[in-house]
């Protein structure tokens, strides 16, 4: 019980100390694990770096180090701004072409990265064609986060690598791509429906004003082909060895694994000069954020040699009615993730999914979905990371203070939907 209670401690006064002092939350946590891991669990010094996890480390250090090449020379903006000049008069499809263009460049790595050069242009198009305003930032929302989660992008990256820490990498991959299918059908579904409600169909026939884009330049033309030839060796690769099994060794698709290829591409980029080396190493390569997880991580993974499952195992089992967890869990992740970032608060989440998959009797990945999605759902406000980005290009101050209250309001709405499948066993499916 006592250790119960330090390590819960801990994580509240990391969170405290860093947001108050505005220190990073991971190097707060670093600080706490070495010494609640030594004076509480009597834990050596080695043993706690060795809780250090690497392979988010890895993960998240070559895909931003490889996107960041094409994010530095322009690459992706002009590839997002050359899409939407082609399709600027497709009439209906338009408020569609939202979604798929923020969508695409996030997919390619730009990441987090693409709302703040999607944001303005989208606006601008939506206000010319007569589309809902909240369209708009709900496209560039659900785009960037489901773009975010292709194999090579940095978010897919990030959720793997935080898994591999509790979970065998086969296992991690799996529960990692159900969470993905799940959300992309279920907020594809909500754009859909808000498209429809949003009459985001009617569009004005007049000609759209919009600049036409520069063509891309020899250096972004190489550094967009080194990120099509890595996605389409992972997919030949995969497709093949899955198709032919007999013939093609399942052993090639570890040859062909995103980190040999992003380190390959990572030297090619430099080899080809698409963007200056030290630039992109300084600026593109987002060092505070990676810090942040994988310390945080390492503090997360006390949980275990501290007896924190374990006694929570026993709590769950005998205190608290199982048809309220599931549902609980979600409520209580789109709560905090109103006002703090997810990336804080999923690695208090992760030691504890074999906990709740224990004692609800289901599968982790339906508890992993559970615990994402409630994370996601109030991300849309403009409160949060998400919310804010997609709303950064809108110029007319009269729409922002609309959209605030929309967004707001869609935030509560998503997470009470999301609460209530949560209870009728929408996660249970993924076993």
């Amino acid at each position: 019980m006592g250790n119960v209670i330090i390590f819960f401690a801990g994580m509240l006064a990391t969170i405290g100390i860093g947001t108050k002092l505005k220190i990073n939350i991971g190097l707060v946590a670093a600080a706490f694990a070495f010494v609640i891991g030594t004076a509480v669990g009597g834990l050596s010094g080695s043993r706690i770096i060795g809780l250090f996890p690497t392979t988010l480390f890895l993960n998240y250090l070559l895909a931003t180090f490889l996107f960041g090449f094409a994010g530095h020379n322009g690459t992706l903006k002009k590839l997002a701004n050359h899409i939407l000049y082609t399709c600027r008069n497709a009439g209906w499809l338009l408020g569609l072409l939202f979604f798929a263009v923020v969508y695409i460049a996030s997919a390619l790595g730009s990441g987090n990265s693409a709302p703040f050069f999607t944001s303005a242009i989208l606006f601008s198009l939506a206000g010319q064609a007569g589309i809902h305003p909240l369209l708009v930032p709900v496209a560039i929302w659900i785009g960037s986060m489901i773009g975010s989660d292709m194999p090579w992008a940095s978010g897919y990256a990030v959720d793997v690598g935080q898994l591999e820490i509790y979970y065998d990498p086969a296992t991690t991959v799996q529960y990692v791509t159900s969470f993905y299918i799940w959300r992309a059908a279920f907020f594809i579904g909500v754009y859909l429906v808000l498209f429809v409600i949003l009459k985001g169909y009617k569009v004005k026939s007049s000609t759209l004003e919009l600049e036409k884009p520069e063509p891309l330049d020899r250096k972004q033309k190489q550094s967009l082909a080194i990120i099509f030839a890595i996605i389409a060796a992972m997919i030949l690769s995969a497709a093949l060895t899955t198709l032919l099994p007999g013939v093609i060794p399942a052993s090639v698709s570890n040859v062909f694994s995103f980190q040999t290829l992003s380190a390959l591409g990572i030297i090619a980029n430099i080899l080809l000069k698409t963007a200056p080396y030290e630039d992109v190493l300084k600026h593109r390569i987002p060092w505070d954020t990676l810090l942040m997880l994988t310390l945080t991580g390492m503090y997360m993974a006390l949980s275990e040699p501290l007896g924190v499952i374990e006694y929570l195992t026993q709590i769950l089992q005998t205190s608290v009615p199982t048809n309220l967890i599931l549902p609980g869990i979600v409520l209580l992740m789109a709560v905090m993730s109103f006002f703090v970032s997810g990336a804080v608060i999923i690695p208090m989440m992760l030691p504890l999914i074999s906990v709740f998959s224990g004692v609800l009797n289901i599968s982790p990945a339906a508890v992993y979905c559970a615990t994402q999605v409630g994370l996601t759902a109030s991300s849309i406000s403009p409160f949060s990371q998400g919310g804010a980005s997609a709303l950064s290009g809108c110029a007319d101050e009269a729409v922002r203070k609309k959209l605030l209250k929309q967004q707001t309001l869609l935030s509560i709405i998503l997470a009470a939907i999301l609460v209530v499948v949560a209870g009728l066993g929408g996660f249970s499916m993924l076993y």
